[in-house]
């Protein structure tokens, strides 16, 4: 009875501390990831400057071929969206929103995830014009609810995000300069 009362209080305060450790870490959250395309600005504009077309170099839009997806709203202005939904866990369902276009130089998105947790997010792809053709900037900002911010301290974002965004570039390089 001892034992199980020690094996008990040990684990209290290993998730107290764990808790209370949570409470001193940052809940922001970013990331993004750059590439050069060898293509003219326009015609890298062209794959970034609405959701419909974004979804052709997404990372994540052909690994469910269930995925439901419904646009709202003109394509490529402020306020258009694109509603998914998936039964895959890697993709599950949210909407993202146009927010900002700034062409041919940035289109900025506000991701809401319904599913698997819940979350918010915004995103961003910004091109600039550089020697033999254009520098891509992909990125996401979010915030991490208290008490996900302890994730912080076993995984970073690059660990997490580097693989799909490295993919999702590299299929925008691929359709730009083609």
């Amino acid at each position: 009875m001892k034992a199980l009362k020690t094996v008990v209080i040990a684990v209290v305060v290993l998730i107290g501390g764990l808790l209370i450790a949570a409470l001193f870490i940052s809940k922001d959250f970013s990331f993004e990831k750059t590439v050069h395309i060898k293509a003219p600005i326009l015609q890298v504009w062209n794959h970034t400057n609405s959701l419909e077309n974004m979804n052709a170099w997404s990372p994540w839009a052909n690994i469910d071929p269930e995925m439901k997806q419904e646009y709202k709203g003109a394509s490529g202005e402020v306020g258009s969206e694109n509603c998914w939904d998936s039964q895959n866990e890697n993709v599950g369902a949210g909407c993202q929103t146009i927010t900002k276009v700034a062409a041919p130089y940035t289109l900025e998105t506000h991701l809401h995830f319904t599913r698997p947790f819940e979350s918010h997010g915004d995103a961003y792809v910004k091109l600039s014009e550089s020697a033999g053709g254009t520098e891509v900037t992909w990125g996401m900002k979010s915030e991490m609810a208290y008490p996900m911010n302890l994730m912080k301290l076993f995984m970073s974002a690059e660990d997490a995000m580097s693989e799909d965004f490295t993919k999702g570039l590299n299929k925008l390089k691929n359709l730009s300069e083609a």
